[in-house]
């Protein structure tokens, strides 16, 4: 496991901790001292008779028909007000009188809320609250609501209404419980928020250095995922938007589960390449993009009445959809596919749980509360290691295609013909040579070879001929090269070059020496010649401290060449570096015989 997919690995594991942390904290029993008191539930049809009017509570009860009730049941979707009348007295008997109690209400998305303690034979009010209303309305500093009870109430009595999800998770708190509860909530909640922060700022970092598009869509869908988890929890009404909730409230859920919905789709298609994969299924998922992006822009506008149905159904078809896809692709073998699957098969099942409870399907409870969370937990980690097997899979390919480039380019060095480099990487290694042996002071030694009268030879025997005599020779003059730096090369035509790094002029005459002798022993018939068999004129030069440039060099050893056939060819002229060396290359081949041409 490469580097790269640890630090993810370490990461994710880092935020499955901290998210389950938080989703404990948040959905689980509570930390600190609690009672949970019975409730008896009244749902208000006619608004022309309050529960108000009636201080008696046997009365009360008998009159409107309270129905006893557990804190995990929930009504689903009900505009109508209910009133829920709670006993007091089990709460003192449980935590005792000698500190202040605390009613909790656990559903932060209550659009309104009324509290009213029963004292001297009348019902007061104690708070009036809810998601709809400013911040300052709140007794507590947390995200849910809190109301202090006065000492020796018996009863109290609690109206509820909202658009949304109607849910009854009353508890009571001593002070010190109180103090605990929150305490532990706010260190598990921030874990949550900072692990996802931290899971977008990386995930941006990688994008603003890779510039793969698949991370910017998957930073604004953590980004959407973590700002509609902060509605949900009560935490933007808490931070962001105190004093004017009202509008936010009602429109930030659709808004973000339709940003989320348009970058999910976008992120399936990046990911598993699906129109690749299906031609069907990527115009599936561009449809299904652009539906959410206009479920996202209608949030701004729609009445939060409607979105609200549509954005507890709409998320679970497109889910479906994207592990419809994801299936598809595992069975296509796609790298990466079946994290992607399970990724996304968590996340669907958190959403039903929790969509589910929130249409009064399911009690409310630790697992359904807590589904979605859950479901996110598993979402993000599993799509941390589809990222990371994405990056695994991209630096295959970049791996793959640095070796198919150093390949080709490596075939653009060597000669088709003969299989030794060619001119092209003699003159990138010439100057490397002469700038080491520079930088090293040490001498440096340039062999120019050329087949005489080659081309009377192809003349005579033919070009297919002449190209098995190229490949000979050059096979020959390979083996006379001693050590692993003296490197040969087809520089044109039937001419040849040997570069020799600290070489004296000893050390290449011996070597131009072998290289004639060798091409003399291979005794190829040539009638065309007065040898009568294929020979090899050469020039060398010695640069000492590669004192000079490479094309100079070049020169310097092509003037030997010229002398060596203007004295009859099948010989070896050796010139040592001149201060200035010049050499007339219009007389040079003006001069030269043609067949060397």
């Amino acid at each position: 496991m490469n580097n790269c997919v640890k630090a993810m690995a370490v990461r994710s594991l880092l935020l499955l901790w901290a998210l389950c942390s938080a989703t404990l904290a948040h959905g689980g029993d509570s930390t600190g001292p609690s009672f949970e008191p019975e409730l008896m539930v009244y749902e208000q049809t006619d608004e022309r008779r309050s529960p108000l009017d009636v201080a008696n509570v046997p009365t009360l009860k008998q009159a409107f028909g309270f129905e006893d009730w557990l804190s995990s049941t929930n009504k689903g979707y009900s505009y109508t007000p209910h009133w829920v009348l709670i006993p007091l007295r089990g709460a003192y008997q449980a935590l005792g009188n000698d500190q202040p109690l605390w009613l909790a209400y656990g559903y932060p998305l209550v659009d309104s809320i009324a509290v009213y303690f029963l004292q001297q034979g009348k019902w007061v009010l104690a708070a009036r609250t809810g998601d709809q209303h400013p911040w300052k309305t709140r007794s507590r500093h947390a995200p849910e609501f809190y109301f202090p009870i006065p000492p020796d109430s018996p009863y109290a009595l609690v109206r509820l209404q909202t658009i949304g999800s109607l849910q009854f998770p009353f508890s009571v708190y001593s002070d010190s419980g109180l103090e605990t509860q929150l305490y532990d909530q706010g260190i598990a909640h921030g874990l949550f928020f900072g692990a996802l922060i931290i899971m977008i700022f990386y995930n941006l970092f990688v994008f603003l250095m890779a510039r793969e598009v698949a991370y910017l869509y998957y930073v604004i869908l953590i980004s959407a995922i973590s700002l509609f988890q902060l509605a949900v929890m009560g935490y933007a009404s808490m931070y962001l938007w105190r004093d004017d909730p009202g509008w936010f409230n009602a429109h930030i859920q659709p808004i973000t589960i339709g940003i989320c919905l348009t970058f999910v789709t976008l992120f399936t298609r990046n990911m598993l390449n699906v129109s690749g994969i299906s031609t069907k299924l990527d115009r599936l998922l561009l449809m299904e993009s652009g539906l959410s992006a206009c479920m996202a822009l209608g949030g701004f506008f729609a009445s939060y009445t409607w979105m609200v149905r549509i954005t507890s159904i709409w998320p679970l078809l497109v889910v479906v959809t994207v592990i419809a896809v994801g299936v598809v692709a595992v069975i296509k073998r796609q790298s990466g596919a079946w994290i992607f699957v399970a990724a996304w098969g968590a996340g669907l099942v958190g959403a039903v749980l929790f969509s589910a409870q929130q249409q009064g399907w399911l009690p409310a409870n630790e697992i359904t509360i807590g589904s979605l969370k859950l479901g996110i937990v598993l979402n993000v980690v599993l799509l941390s290691f589809s990222l990371a097997s994405h990056i695994r899979q991209l630096r295959r390919e970049k791996e793959n295609f640095e070796k198919e480039a150093r390949h080709n380019y490596e075939l653009a060095l060597v000669d088709g013909l003969t299989g030794v480099p060619n001119r092209r990487a003699f003159d990138e290694r010439l100057g490397q040579e002469i700038d080491r042996a520079r930088r090293d002071r040490r001498n440096i030694a340039l062999l120019m070879i050329d087949i005489d009268y080659f081309k009377n030879f192809n003349d005579a025997y033919g070009h297919q001929q002449g190209d098995d005599t190229l490949v000979r020779t050059a096979l020959i003059m390979r083996n006379c090269l001693r050590r692993p730096s003296d490197t040969l090369f087809r520089y044109g035509g039937e001419e040849f070059s040997v570069i020799l790094p600290d070489t004296d002029e000893e050390g290449a005459r011996y070597t131009a020496d072998r290289v004639m002798s060798a091409i003399r022993k291979l005794c190829i018939p040539h009638s065309e010649s007065p040898f009568k068999q294929i020979t090899v004129s050469i020039g060398a030069a010695v640069a000492k401290n590669a004192n000079i440039e490479a094309e100079d060099f070049i020169q310097i050893a092509d003037q030997a060449l010229y002398q060596a056939k203007r004295k009859g060819r099948n010989t070896l002229i050796l010139t040592e570096q001149r201060d200035n060396p010049v050499v007339n290359i219009g007389d040079y081949f003006k001069n030269t015989p043609k067949d060397t041409l």
